[in-house]
């Protein structure tokens, strides 16, 4: 109880100190309603946590006033990329491990096998590459048959160590081989006269016996195979016929000199005997109509003459040979052209002159020698030229100083390698010209391409199916080339066309020229342009086109020459 008496100051300090208790009640009760409830933290039993508070870092300076606590920011952590996993590499594949190489793999020892397959005829020499083509299984299939294996295009083990032993037989067609190179090899041994009968089946004993024969009048080495020198040789042009030859006499060639001369190819009366004119007729004839060119009387030659339906022939400029030098030694003889002028070459002066002879006699003037022209001209009544003298015997022994023995040079001696106009002392062939007429370089090329895909056979000449030199001289006639057919070796000594030299100057439409290991393989193909070459590919089984004509080693070192079809 207070006391009545008691001093102010005491009373006034009680209630002061009242209020404030009171003050502070209502904040702690408006704290508990107001501010969110704080979940608490699960109790742990038996275990004490202690928390070591992280010192903040103080910034000392100089003054008393930024003596303030320096808060480094924690950086954000970086995410840990994850480690992609390491591929596996894929093991090389090799015969020798076991592995069995089959069409369309692709390995680096493949291009081992494919030049140990061009070292044995069983592939043309080119480019080799790291692809087991259909063409490479193809070629693996006829050394399997050739060495005793079982034939399935496969190279296991066994196969890849026969390839490589060093007594591995190289290619040839023996008994019992089959395929489409087979065919063509009967083929021409029926075309020949040395085989009887369809060129279907299998090399059996009758086609050995063939073979026996044409080897014995080709002056190859006795045998019953056909290996790659007696297969260049059986498709090339110098081929000996079993049924006639140089010298030989009969009424029946008679009659095959008279469809001759019907025809236009030849220069002369048919007197019966196979003379070196009548197989240059011949060979004008085969080379007209689409055969292939060897000048034998063989049995599709012989078939179609006897048919009447051959194309006829016209000497026109650019035409060479034996037979135009008898046509010019003819209007030599009648003064239309000068003895110098007979050069075997069918050029402008030769065009004149037989123009000039055909106005004379009353025949169509258009400078060609047709058949008309030819019997006239073969004739003993032909009107002699205007003018014309019989020269004085004098003249022969003692000749004007005019350039008789000391030529003008005007190209007598060295034609123009890009006309095909000139009368030369050599033949326009053999200067090589450019020619002037078929479809054209472009049209030649779309004929190539449209046959990309096409299946690559040894000795085939199309439409279908083709080996390097039987699609370029496919593709020529087909755009209006009269090309007679030359293996890839026989274009090398091409007398008829421009010579490139150096592969820095190929163009578009030049047929390639390459060697292979030695001067006795090699491969032809058709120029594209930039670095690239269409041609059947043996490795490759089909008509491809490449692109690494500039830029591969391979084919530069191999380049022989080119030829330019067109100028």
């Amino acid at each position: 109880m207070e006391q009545p008496n008691a001093p102010v100051e005491k009373r006034g300090g009680k209630r002061l100190a009242y209020i404030l208790i009171g003050a502070i009640g209502a904040v702690i009760l408006a704290l508990a309603i107001f501010l969110p409830k704080r979940t608490p933290k699960p109790e742990i039993d038996d275990v004490t946590v202690e928390i070591t508070p992280t010192p903040i870092p103080v910034h000392v300076t100089d003054d008393p006033a930024l003596h303030t606590p320096d808060v480094t920011p924690i950086p954000t952590p970086t995410p840990t990329p994850t480690p992609e996993p390491t591929p596996t590499p894929t093991p090389t594949r090799h015969p020798l491990n076991g592995d069995a190489l089959l069409s369309g793999d692709k390995e680096g020892i493949v291009l081992d096998i494919q030049i140990r397959l061009m070292e044995l005829d069983y592939l043309d020499f080119e480019q080799p590459d790291d692809e087991y083509s259909d063409g490479t299984a193809d070629a693996i299939r006829a050394f399997q048959v050739r060495n005793g294996m079982h034939a399935n295009g496969i190279c296991d083990k066994e196969t890849f160590e026969a390839l490589f032993d060093e007594n591995a037989l190289t290619y040839a067609m023996v008994r019992g081989s089959t395929g489409d190179d087979v065919e063509i090899a009967k083929e021409r041994l029926i075309e020949l006269g040395y085989l009887d009968g369809t060129p279907f089946g299998e090399y059996d004993e009758q086609t050995e016996q063939a073979v026996r024969r044409f080897r014995e009048r080709n002056n190859l080495p006795d045998d019953v195979i056909i290996d790659n020198p007696a297969f260049e040789v059986l498709l090339g042009e110098d081929t000996v016929a079993f049924s006639y030859g140089l010298g030989d006499k009969s009424d029946e060639i008679k009659e095959y000199q008279q469809q001759l001369f019907s025809k236009g190819y030849l220069t002369y009366a048919p007197d019966g005997i196979f003379g070196n004119q009548t197989q240059n007729a011949v060979r004008r004839f085969q080379e007209e109509n689409g055969l292939v060119v060897d000048g034998c009387l063989g049995k599709s030659t012989i078939e179609l003459l006897k048919s009447g339906k051959g194309e006829p022939f016209v000497f026109t400029v650019g035409v060479e040979g034996a037979d135009v030098q008898r046509i010019q030694e003819r209007l030599a003889h009648y003064g239309y052209l000068k003895s110098s002028q007979v050069t075997g070459y069918y050029g402008d002066k030769t065009k004149a002159a037989v123009k000039t002879f055909q106005s004379r006699n009353k025949l169509e003037s258009d400078g060609d020698v047709d058949v008309a022209t030819m019997e006239v001209l073969l004739s003993n009544n032909a009107k002699k030229a205007e003018n014309f003298a019989t020269p004085k015997p004098t003249s022969k022994t003692t000749p004007k100083p005019s350039g008789k023995t000391t030529p003008k040079p005007s190209g007598k001696t060295t034609p123009k390698p890009t006309s095909s106009n000139d009368d030369s002392g050599d033949s326009g062939g053999t200067s090589g010209h450019t020619i002037t007429y078929g479809l054209g370089v472009e049209t030649f090329i779309q004929i190539a391409e449209s046959k990309l895909g096409c299946k690559y056979v040894r000795g085939a000449k199309g439409p279908s199916k083709f080996d390097c030199s039987g699609f370029v001289y496919w593709c020529l006639n087909q755009a209006g080339v009269k090309q007679s057919y030359m293996t890839s070796i026989a274009w090398r000594s091409c007398t008829k066309y421009m010579r490139i030299k150096r592969l820095s100057d190929i163009k578009r439409g030049d047929v390639l020229v390459f060697k292979g290991k030695s001067m006795r393989t090699g491969h032809v193909g058709i120029y594209l342009g930039s670095g690239k070459m269409i041609d059947a590919s043996s490795s490759k089984g089909k008509v491809r086109i490449t692109d690494s004509i500039l830029s591969s080693s391979y084919w530069k070192e191999h380049f022989l020459m080119a030829y330019r079809i067109w100028g």
